[in-house]
């Protein structure tokens, strides 16, 4: 059963289809019925709207019918009294005997003939008034019947009938009640009327909106209506057009109609009950959720139907999934047999292609199961060579230390490194180091005991683990049977090579020791064989370790101590054996470390001589240098130059020559001044690039001086090619030059060599006079050592050369105490 993760609610997927389907017909119906409901909202307007323009129609022509009716009636009178009536002097009295007649017949409430003069003519039933009057006036010279209505205790038609007799224009004048109009306007029963006067600034309570109250239909049911529209609507509400309310809990249509040209003149308002048009919305709504159940029940219905089956089979096949990860295929095709049927549907497919699943998930994981015991096995072993690797290093290592005083009484770990392997690596190509590496690996297995183990771990670098070491003798033993099975020359190809390796062993007499520092403790060792030379090896020691230490401490200080300018130089005079006049000096480097004290560069350049740190540190001794030298020149001193030594990898570093070029322009210093020592092998190395160099450095004006010459293995037809300028005897050789026939032997020849080259020779490590005296026999120009003076500082210099002004010879027998090497 698949579990469920925490916060989450199973829900099975033929509820999901059902409440699904449940909800889209859902808001399928919604959509339809609010759409249906807006478009009878929208036809509720429009019958609104077209009942208001009727009974805005109707209003008018009941105006308009009331108005036709006045103007026959007073015509009817007119003929009814005979012309006497236009006669000026016809009397009230005369006319007055007709008044019951008129009144009678034709329902009016007054009648009159308007004299030029309002006030003059005569007027039958109600009086006219002062507003009647000005209205006279304002309409006297009209040619048509005017007519308005007029609101004081009642509301009136009054009419104003032009007649013309005898080219004579008359005016009367008649008012009628507005009855006949709004039973004409009435026409239906399903509509309230109520006809207000116009808008009064009085503030009486029984004012309808400003206004007076003078006729309405249907008191009794109407006027309760009417005083709660007053009470709930706003005179805006009334006039609003379209606009529907609930008075008394039934929905009404409030319309208010002007019987004036004036807002704040008469009007009707009209009270229409839309009870039966809301009867119709409500049984609309009750019929769109009947029809929304009856889906709902339908669709329900139809889905059980139709997708329960396939849904539970569909659940079924979901349990199956469970079962393939599991690895229990056998019970997946148990439950999931083909089904035959004549229409296949996409459930059917799915448990075809979960069974076609389950077949290629067994084969995969029997497929999984070889290759990952095959790379476990690969992952463990040395791909080129078939030895055990690092990582089995690592735990056959652990294996082995834990044994140490219960197994064995102590281990060994040898750690070989090829020597020069690179070099052959790059002459021959990188298929042919392969074979080398495998023939080597051939040899080293068959070089140690049974019970030891030969791993590769990368490269050129191999591992040999010693087990059941008694004493140093069993290590030694196997030591030298790998010297002799690699001295054995390897042919390959046209090429017969004879391979070194370099050897460092750290050994294990506890359990307590970590594997990985065992290693690193073999890799001290193993460097530490390599500086001794070629086919050496050495035994770790905690000394290597505190070199390590050192070595990392001059790494992480050396940076800081130029920044802080905690370097100095020391010289140490050049002298002209013949004259014994001062011709320069060598400069050397002393380091006043802050809490270490005063640190020689033996002590500090080894450690730096690999790194980037080897060339900061130059570029700082050669700005020193170049400013001493401008600081002589200023006493006078212009003849002198300094010596400065350079490291391989400086020397070699691109810029160099650009370097010097712009702290000799700074400063104003000649190029001949500054002598650059390179040594023989740095040289030798990598000769091309370096006699490259010299040319540039020459092109300078700068000179080079060969350093340490005869320590190397140089070739005399290399050293003829190299535009060096002044060749240096390494102070082996003069030191036993008196003593040692050898010596002496490769002095003197040295010297004729550097003669024949045209270059000029300076003797190091000079302690006597009698080395001076045979130095100066055999044609040696230049002399440096003790015997002159130990390395001193700038200050000490300038003490020696202010008391040698005049003679410009260095004085001999100075303190003879070493101070360290020489470096630059």
């Amino acid at each position: 059963m698949t579990k469920v993760s925490p916060g989450s609610w199973f829900l099975s997927l033929r509820w999901k289809v059902l409440i699904t389907v449940f909800f889209l017909m859902t808001v399928l119906t919604l959509v339809l019925g609010n759409f249906a409901y807006r478009e009878l909202g929208r036809q509720q307007g429009f019958l609104l709207e077209s009942q208001q323009h009727t009974l805005q129609q109707n209003l008018s022509h009941a105006v308009s019918q009331a108005v036709d009716v006045a103007v026959s009636s007073a015509h009817q009178v007119l003929l009814l009294a005979g012309s006497r009536v236009f006669e000026p002097k016809l009397s009230h009295s005369e006319f007055e005997a007709l008044w019951g007649e008129v009144q009678l017949a034709w329902g009016l409430d007054a009648f009159g003939r308007i004299a030029q003069n309002s006030h003059s003519g005569f007027y039958l039933g109600r009086l006219p008034g002062d507003d009647e009057y000005k209205w006279f006036q304002r309409w006297s010279r009209a040619s048509v019947p005017i007519w308005r209505i007029h609101c004081v205790e009642r509301c009136l038609l009054q009419v104003q009938v032009p007649v013309l007799k005898h080219k004579v224009a008359h005016r009367f004048y008649l008012e009628m009640e507005l009855t006949s109009l709004l039973t004409s306007f009435r026409s239906q029963d399903e509509f309230e009327l109520a006809v207000l006067s116009g808008r009064e600034d009085s503030a009486n309570a029984d004012l309808f909106w400003g206004r007076k109250l003078f006729n309405i239909s249907n008191r009794q049911t109407s006027l309760p209506l009417l005083e709660e529209a007053r009470a709930s609507l706003s005179w805006q509400d009334v006039t609003a057009k379209q606009r529907l309310y609930r008075l008394h809990g039934e929905p009404y249509a409030l319309w208010y109609f002007s019987l004036d040209a004036s807002d704040d003149g008469p009007g009707i308002v009209v009270l229409w009950q839309l009870d039966e048009w809301h009867q119709l919305l409500k049984a609309f709504q009750q019929n769109i959720l009947g029809l929304l159940l009856i889906a709902l029940l339908l669709t329900g219905a139809l889905m059980a139907l139709v997708a329960w089956s396939p849904i539970r089979r569909l659940e079924g096949q979901t349990r199956m999934l469970p079962l393939i990860a599991e690895r229990r295929f056998d019970e997946v095709r148990t439950s999931l047999k083909p089904r035959t049927a004549l229409f296949l549907d996409e459930v059917d497919m799915m448990g075809s292609s979960m069974l076609e699943l389950a077949d290629r998930q067994q084969s995969l994981e029997q497929d999984v199961d070889a290759y990952t015991r095959e790379l476990e096995r690969m992952a463990m072993l040395d791909v080129l060579t078939g030895l055990p690797n690092k990582a089995m290093l690592i735990h056959e290592l652990n294996k082995a230390i834990a044994c140490v005083g219960r197994v064995h009484d102590r281990i060994a770990l040898l750690f070989l490194d090829l020597d020069a392997f690179k070099r052959i690596n790059d002459a021959l190509g990188h298929n042919e180091g392969d074979e080398l590496l495998k023939i080597i690996a051939s040899r080293l297995n068959n070089s140690v005991r049974s019970m030891d183990t030969v791993f590769r771990q990368g490269g050129d670098e191999f591992l040999i683990l010693l087990r059941g070491i008694r004493d140093e003798q069993d290590i030694r033993r196997v030591i030298h049977k790998i010297f002799a099975a690699l001295q054995q020359p390897v042919v390959l190809g046209n090429h017969k090579l004879i391979v070194t390796t370099s050897i460092g062993v750290a050994m294990c007499d506890s359990p307590s020791v970590n594997a990985e520092e065992l290693i690193k403790y073999a890799d001290l060792a193993m460097y530490q064989a390599k500086d001794a030379g070629r086919s050496n090896f050495r035994v770790f020691t905690e000394d290597m370790l505190h070199h390590a230490n050192n070595r990392l401490m001059v790494e992480q200080d050396i940076n800081s101590a130029i920044a802080e300018r905690e370097l100095s130089l020391f010289l140490q005079p050049i002298v002209g054996l013949k004259d014994g006049h001062i011709k320069g000096f060598e400069a050397l480097v002393r380091w006043f470390h802050p809490s270490r004290g005063l640190i020689m560069p033996g002590n500090f350049i080894p450690h730096i001589e690999e790194s980037d740190a080897i060339i900061k540190l130059g570029n700082y001794v050669l700005a020193e240098a170049v400013e001493i030298l401008k600081r002589f020149r200023l006493l006078g001193w212009d003849d002198i130059y300094i010596a400065v030594n350079l490291s391989a990898r400086h020397y070699l570093t691109p810029g160099l020559s650009d370097y010097i070029k712009k702290l000799l322009s700074s400063s104003m210093v000649p190029p001949q001044s500054l002598l650059l020592e390179v040594t023989e092998e740095s040289v030798i190395e990598q000769v091309d690039k370096a006699m490259e160099v010299m040319r540039e450095l020459k092109l300078l004006g700068v000179r080079i001086a060969i350093d340490d010459f005869g320590t190397g293995y140089s070739s005399l037809s290399y050293l003829k090619q190299l535009p060096f300028d002044v060749l240096k005897i390494d102070r082996c050789f003069t030191a036993g030059v008196l003593e040692n026939g050898a010596d002496t032997h490769i002095v003197t020849t040295v010297i004729d060599l550097a003669h024949h080259l045209g270059r000029t020779v300076v003797a190091e490590g000079i302690e006597t006079e009698l080395q001076c005296e045979f130095l100066e026999a055999a044609g040696c120009e230049l002399a440096q050592g003790y015997l002159y003076s130990k390395p001193i500082t700038e200050e000490k210099t300038l003490e020696v050369l202010e008391s040698i002004a005049i003679t410009r010879r260095w004085p001999k027998g100075a303190d003879h105490v070493p101070l360290g090497q020489k470096a630059g």
